[in-house]
């Protein structure tokens, strides 16, 4: 009987090693194959370079309540990771709105990619700046900007589908990992713009 139990303790360990073992190379293949997070450009230049008109810039900070989740996701199929949203937006010297920045993010198997979104007092897109990728997708972001598709992104309202860009950055022929990258930059867009529809323009309903 000792003996039964003794082994039943061998088996029961090696199980539980074969399963650290596992687990520790699938984790360590997954953080091998993130990167190192860089920044392309800080969000305090973002905000500065597309509201050249503020006077006055303020941060406005929303907590994202039970039915703004739904809506959000109704509106662009995702939920947003973070609970809480960011909005920095300035006055011109009348006091008159200028526009509005948030910065949303979208995460990857290849790591995150964030973009500064500038959004006027119109609701809509009037300019979008990478602002955050790693060492490896870095250089596929530059390559996907180069393309130009950003610039079909003004004008975009919330809801929007973004055709025009997605055209431009397919038929560029850049390659399968910058036009992936370019991907993800608009999908950063249509998650902001779907932020700032439910939880800024409407002003949130809990």
């Amino acid at each position: 009987m000792k003996t039964t139990i003794r082994r039943r303790k061998i088996v029961r360990a090696a199980g539980a090693l074969a399963a650290a073992a596992v687990a520790a190379v699938v984790l360590g293949g997954a953080a091998d194959h993130i990167t190192p997070t860089v920044v392309i450009e800080k969000q305090a230049d973002v905000i500065r370079s597309t509201l050249p008109d503020a006077r006055q810039f303020f941060l406005k900070t929303v907590k994202i309540g039970r039915r703004d989740f739904a809506r959000i996701e109704r509106n662009a199929d995702f939920e947003p990771e973070d609970p809480k949203v960011k909005f920095y937006y300035g006055q011109g010297a009348s006091g008159d709105p200028v526009g509005v920045v948030l910065f949303p993010q979208v995460n990857t198997q290849h790591g995150p990619f964030e973009v500064g979104l500038s959004i006027g007092p119109d609701g809509t897109v009037q300019a979008v700046e990478p602002t955050k990728a790693t060492v490896e997708t870095r250089s596929w972001v530059e390559k996907a900007v180069g393309t130009g598709f950003l610039d079909d992104l003004h004008g975009l309202t919330p809801g929007e589908e973004p055709t025009e860009a997605l055209q431009r950055l397919r038929s560029a022929g850049i390659g399968k990992m910058p036009t992936y990258a370019g991907v993800q930059l608009v999908t950063a867009v249509e998650h902001g713009l779907a932020l700032y529809r439910v939880l800024y323009a409407d002003g949130g309903q809990g």
